[in-house]
């Protein structure tokens, strides 16, 4: 169980239900316009708070976690993220230490990630609302990455587009697992689903709202199953 406590944080997952086939045409000229949105934003450009809570369910009791920490960008880099709670208290000397130590191989969730997912082909659909559905059979490297594995190869996505304003976003993204992963060497990902969901700021900049994924997986004999939430409050935007 202790593969599933470490690994999930940084998963994705995601499945839609298509209808009519989108022009192409129209197809292309959105998925350039997306793109060239998505460059333009960062992970400088907001400051934020972030709630994760992690429910851990296998062989052993059942358990919950609830993290809450600050990302802000304006802050030298070994102090942009700070640990604020863990389930509720102050965190503790050894809690600190460890999550000092994983801030270096930390991938910062924003919304300018989505311009790298076109790098591979996509095919697009208009679903049941009337909204443009990109959809991913492959990914690029390093797209989704579990405990230090990348397990693009073995993931599909799909992007949901909102086009009601003046600049059309993805409002939301999930990557599924396509087949069961070992994860060094003693573990393995049976099977994983994540959604993320973004939204618009008054500056035009869209930005991570909510994640949420569902992992199977098992470690030397112990199957088990975990759920995340993340979700991102407190924005504040950064003066460049």
């Amino acid at each position: 169980m202790q593969f599933v406590r470490h690994a999930l944080l940084a998963c994705f997952a995601l499945s839609s239900v298509f209808g009519a086939e989108a022009d192409n045409s129209q197809s292309a000229a959105l998925r350039e316009r997306i793109i060239a949105h998505a460059r333009t934003v960062s992970a400088e450009d907001y400051a934020y708070t972030r709630t994760v809570r992690t429910e851990q369910i296998g062989d052993d009791k059942p358990e919950t976690r609830v993290i809450v920490e600050h990302w802000d960008p304006t802050r030298t880099t070994d102090q942009r993220w700070t640990l604020v709670t863990v389930d509720g208290r102050p965190p503790k000397a050894d809690e600190l230490k460890d999550y000092s130590k994983s801030l270096p191989k930390r991938r910062q969730a924003y919304y300018g990630r989505v311009a790298g997912y076109f790098a591979k082909p996509a095919t697009s659909e208009i679903d049941a609302r009337g909204k443009t559905v990109f959809h991913f059979a492959s990914l690029p490297k390093d797209t989704v990455m579990v405990a230090d594995t990348d397990l693009s190869a073995s993931a599909t996505g799909e992007a949901t587009v909102n086009a009601t304003g003046a600049v059309p976003f993805i409002e939301e993204v999930r990557f599924r697992s396509t087949k069961s992963t070992r994860v060094k060497l003693i573990a393995k990902i049976e099977s994983f689903e994540t959604m993320t969901r973004y939204r618009l700021m008054p500056d035009g900049k869209p930005v991570p709202s909510e994640l949420t994924s569902e992992m199977n997986g098992s470690m030397l004999g112990q199957s088990g199953r975990i759920r995340t939430q993340i979700t991102y409050t407190d924005l504040r935007a950064v003066a460049k």
